[in-house]
């Protein structure tokens, strides 16, 4: 007698089912993995590029800007630029002007939102200066993502840039 070759169709729609059973338990948890990560990243990506700044302008013994763009009512998007000041204009000191060196150009990944960035008198941008310290007493950039998980960065006052959360998004419980 004959053994049969390959698979049955009971056999394939129980295969078939319990794939089905298994995606439908690891999507949802697959979605709450790449918010995080999307998180992690933009704060990561963040950091890097913080102390990219303060290096450069150590290096160079320039003024190096870190400026978040917003809109017509102060929110910030996302968009940053990082750009060597050559200080040829003290009235457009935290502006981008032609002939100034553009380090990077970057946006906060899809997902995450900018909850605020914050630095000396409140306003979204920071200059490290030569020495490397920032202006003011350092500042912070607090991130949320779509599942409710919060992180962000601490520049201190010597320009050192740290990674912070939060369980609430609250003041005062970022650590």
């Amino acid at each position: 007698m004959r053994q049969p070759k390959g698979f049955t169709l009971l056999e394939l729609l129980v295969t078939l089912a319990v794939c089905g059973i298994l995606s439908a338990i690891a999507l949802p948890h697959m979605a709450q993995w790449r918010d995080n990560t999307r998180l992690r990243t933009s704060v990561m990506d963040l950091f890097v590029e913080l102390q990219h700044a303060r290096m450069t302008a150590v290096r160079n013994n320039r003024n190096v800007i870190v400026a978040f763009k917003t809109d017509d009512q102060g929110a910030v998007d996302g968009t940053y630029t990082i750009f060597v000041d050559n200080g040829s204009q003290k009235s457009a000191m935290w502006t981008h002007e032609k002939g100034e060196a553009v380090l990077r150009s970057g946006k906060i990944l899809p997902g995450v939102r900018l909850l605020k960035v914050s630095f000396a008198g409140g306003i979204p941008r920071t200059r490290f200066s030569p020495m490397g310290f920032p202006n003011g007493f350092g500042g912070h950039i607090y991130m949320r993502n779509q599942q409710g998980r919060y992180m962000g960065i601490h520049v201190n006052i010597n320009g050192r840039p740290r990674i912070v959360r939060s369980d609430t998004g609250e003041t005062g419980t970022w650590e």
